[in-house]
C-alpha cells in the first residue's frame, strides 16, 4: 500500500495540479460514458445509438462541459477528489439510471419537469419491479472501486484557502457564461443528435438522440408553466365553491362513445362543391336522428391534440400534462365508469401513452401495446371501430357503465397528388387543376370509407340494449395542398376577417346519436340542430343533454357558456353572436373564467369514492 502512496504522491505542486486537473477530466469522461449507456436505454455498449455519441463533438462537448464543471465546484468546495467523484457520480449516475427505468417502462425520458414532480414520480415507480441488472451492479461496484483508489492514493489538495475560493469565483463565472445561453438555444439542440436513427416526431427519441446530461438541462426551458397574467387563485376557489359536486344518478349512467374523426369535415356544405359518389350518404342519415351542430376549433389542417384534450378536460388553454391533471375522464372513473383511450397509431405521439393515464383513462390501448401485434399497418376505421365494440362488450359483462374515446388516424394528410382510382367522390369539373383535384379527390376517398365505417357502429350501437350515446367529431379541417389550393380551386372562403371565412376554417361538424335505450333512460328523443360551440365546451353540451350536472367545475362551464359558447382566438360567440371583441360584461365573464380555468387545471383533486 505504502508503495503505491508513494509512487502517486507528486511533490511538485504544479505537477499536482495538472495531474488534479487530468484526474478530474477523465473522471467526467468516464460519467459522461456511463450516462451514454443508460441514455440509449438498452445497455448496449456497441448499440448504432450509443456509437453515434461519440462521432459528434458538439454533443460529447455539451454533455461532458456540465459533469466536468461539477465535479470542479465539488473538488473546489470540498477539497477531495475522492467526494468530488463520488458526488458526481451519485448525482450524474443515478438521474441517467432513473432516465433508463423511465424510458424502459413509460417511454419517456426523466427531465427536470420530474425532480419538480417527486411525489408523483415515485408515486408512479411503485406500478413498476424496478430491478438493478447484472451489468448495472457491477458498474456500481467499478464506481465504489474508484472512489476507494481516489481517496487512497490521490489525496490532491490545493493548500491556498484563497487559491481555491479565486479558482471557484472563475469556474461560477465560467459556468454563468456557458448556460446561460447555448445550452437552452434551440438552434443547438436540434443540430445534435443522429436523426437517421430515429423518428425525428418522437420527443423521447430526439431526448434520447443527445445523450442524457444535455437534454436533460435544456428540459428546463418546458418544466416552467405559463404564468397567467393577474391570477388570482382566491377568486377562482371562490367562483368554484358556488357549486356542489354532484353523481350521476344510477338510472342515467349510460355508455358514451366519443370518436374523434381525424380531418373530418362535411364538404356537402359548399354550394360549389359537387359529388359523383356522396361520400358522406350514411353521415346525413345519422345526422337526421341525432343532435348535431359545429364545433368551432381553434385550429387548422393539424395540432389535433388541441381539439382532443379541450374536449377530454373543458380547457380552452392548456397545462403541460406532467402529473395527474383535472378531467372529466377523472369524473367518469369517479362515477362507476369504465375509460378506455384507444388509437391505431404510436403511443409517444402527442405523448399520449402518459398523458392519457395523467388524465384518468383506465388504459389506453395503441399501436405499440396492442395493434402492432395483430398486424403491422395501421387499422383504418372500418376494423378499427370493432375494438370500440370489443371494449365496450368487456365492460358490460362486468357490469361497469363504459366510456370509450377513440382517435382515428385515417385521413391523416398530407393526401397524394396522385390519380389513386377513376370514383370521382369531388365530380370533376373543367378547370379543375388537375394534381389539386387528385388531392381533393384522395381526401374525399378516406371520408367515403369513414362513412361505411361509422354505419356499421351505429347499426351495431343501435341493435344493443344497453343505452349507449355515440358522439362523433372532427378535430380540424385537412390540408388541401398548399396555401390552401385546393379550398382556392373548390371556390371556399378562408378570410378570417370574415364570419364566414372564418367558419370555413375552423368549422368541424359533431353529432350526438343515442340508441333507443338511451332515449327512453333519458326521456329525450336527442334528435334537433345543437349550439355552435368550441370543443372545451362540446362535453358540457353532452351532459347538458344528457341530464348530468356532473362536478364543480363541470357546472361552472355550463353557466359560462350560456353567455359564451365559442372562445375561438380570432371570434368569440357571445349571446348567440359571433363578434370580434367581446362586450364589457362578456370581458369580465371571460376573464373569471380563463382565471378558473387556469386554477383548476393545476390543482388536481381526486374525489374518494
Amino acid at each position: 500500500m505504502k508503495f503505491f502512496k508513494d509512487l502517486f504522491n507528486i511533490k511538485n505542486k504544479y505537477l499536482r495540479y495538472l495531474a488534479t486537473f487530468l484526474i478530474l477530466l477523465a473522471s467526467s469522461a468516464l460519467i459522461m460514458s456511463i450516462t451514454f449507456f443508460f441514455a440509449t436505454a438498452v445497455f448496449e455498449f456497441g448499440s448504432p445509438l450509443f456509437r453515434s455519441y461519440f462521432k459528434s463533438g458538439l454533443l460529447l462537448l455539451m454533455n461532458f462541459i456540465p459533469i466536468f464543471l461539477f465535479m470542479v465546484t465539488v473538488y473546489l468546495i470540498l477539497n477531495r477528489l475522492w467526494a468530488s467523484f463520488l458526488t458526481s457520480s451519485l448525482l450524474f449516475v443515478t438521474f441517467s439510471i432513473i432516465n433508463k427505468f423511465k424510458l424502459t417502462y413509460r417511454d419517456d425520458p426523466f427531465s427536470f419537469i420530474d425532480i419538480k414532480l417527486v411525489k408523483e414520480s415515485l408515486g408512479m415507480a411503485q406500478r413498476y419491479e424496478i430491478k438493478l441488472s447484472t451489468n448495472m451492479i457491477v458498474l456500481i461496484i467499478g464506481l465504489i472501486t474508484a472512489v476507494i483508489l481516489l481517496k487512497l492514493f490521490f489525496d490532491y489538495r490545493i493548500e491556498s484557502r484563497k487559491t481555491r475560493l479565486s479558482l471557484l469565483l472563475v469556474t461560477f463565472i465560467i459556468s454563468l457564461i456557458i448556460f446561460r445561453k447555448p445550452y437552452f438555444n434551440y438552434e443547438v439542440y436540434n443540430k445534435v443528435g443522429d436523426k437517421s436513427l430515429i423518428n425525428i416526431w418522437s420527443q423521447t427519441q430526439q431526448f434520447q438522440s443527445k445523450g442524457f446530461v444535455y437534454p436533460f438541462i435544456y428540459s428546463i426551458t418546458t418544466a416552467k408553466d405559463t404564468v397567467l397574467e393577474g391570477y388570482d387563485e382566491a377568486k377562482a376557489i371562490e367562483d368554484l365553491s358556488k357549486y356542489e359536486y354532484k353523481n350521476i344518478p344510477n338510472n342515467k349512467k349510460i355508455n358514451v362513445i366519443a370518436i374523434m374523426l381525424e380531418a373530418y369535415n362535411d364538404f356537402s356544405k359548399f354550394e360549389n362543391v359537387e359529388f359523383g359518389i356522396d361520400p358522406y350518404k350514411n353521415f346525413h342519415e345519422i345526422q337526421k336522428e341525432s343532435i348535431h351542430g359545429w364545433l368551432i376549433t381553434n385550429i387548422f389542417a393539424g395540432d389535433t391534440i388541441q381539439t382532443e384534450r379541450s374536449f377530454l378536460t373543458g380547457y380552452n388553454s392548456h397545462p403541460k400534462y406532467y402529473s395527474n391533471t383535472n378531467s372529466f375522464v377523472w369524473y367518469l372513473k369517479e362515477q362507476g365508469y369504465r375509460t378506455d383511450a384507444m388509437h391505431p397509431i404510436y403511443g409517444w405521439f402527442y405523448n399520449r401513452r402518459n398523458v392519457n393515464t395523467y388524465l384518468g383513462f383506465d388504459t389506453f390501448y395503441y399501436y405499440e401495446n396492442k395493434y402492432q401485434q395483430l398486424q403491422e399497418t395501421f387499422y383504418e376505421d372500418m376494423e378499427f371501430f370493432d375494438f370500440i365494440i370489443e371494449g365496450y362488450e368487456n365492460s358490460i359483462v362486468n357490469n361497469q357503465p363504459y366510456f370509450n374515446f377513440t382517435v382515428t388516424y385515417q385521413n391523416h394528410g398530407p393526401y397524394s397528388d396522385e390519380k389513386y382510382s377513376d370514383n370521382q367522390f369531388l365530380k370533376w369539373k373543367e378547370g379543375y387543376h388537375e394534381p389539386t383535384y387528385n388531392i381533393i379527390n384522395n381526401y374525399l376517398a378516406g371520408i367515403y370509407k369513414t362513412d361505411q365505417a361509422i354505419k356499421k357502429l351505429i347499426d351495431y350501437f343501435g341493435n344493443q340494449d344497453e343505452p349507449t350515446v355515440v358522439v362523433f367529431f372532427g378535430d380540424h379541417n385537412p390540408w388541401l395542398g398548399q396555401d390552401a389550393i385546393g379550398y382556392e380551386m373548390l371556390g371556399i372562403n378562408l378570410d378570417l376577417s370574415s364570419e364566414e371565412g372564418f367558419r370555413n376554417y375552423y368549422e368541424t361538424p359533431y353529432i350526438i346519436w343515442g340508441n333507443d335505450s338511451a332515449k327512453a333512460v333519458l326521456d329525450n328523443e336527442l334528435v334537433g340542430v345543437g349550439n355552435d360551440i368550441s370543443p372545451n365546451l362540446l362535453m358540457a353540451e353532452l351532459f347538458g343533454i344528457l341530464g348530468w350536472e356532473g362536478n364543480e367545475y363541470m357546472q361552472y362551464l355550463m353557466d359560462y357558456k350560456m353567455h359564451i359558447d365559442v372562445n375561438n382566438k380570432v371570434y368569440f360567440k357571445e349571446n348567440g353572436q359571433y363578434t370580434a371583441e367581446l362586450s364589457s360584461a362578456g370581458s369580465q365573464i371571460y376573464n373569471d373564467f380563463i382565471n378558473v380555468e387556469y386554477y383548476y387545471s393545476r390543482n388536481f383533486k381526486e374525489i374518494d369514492k
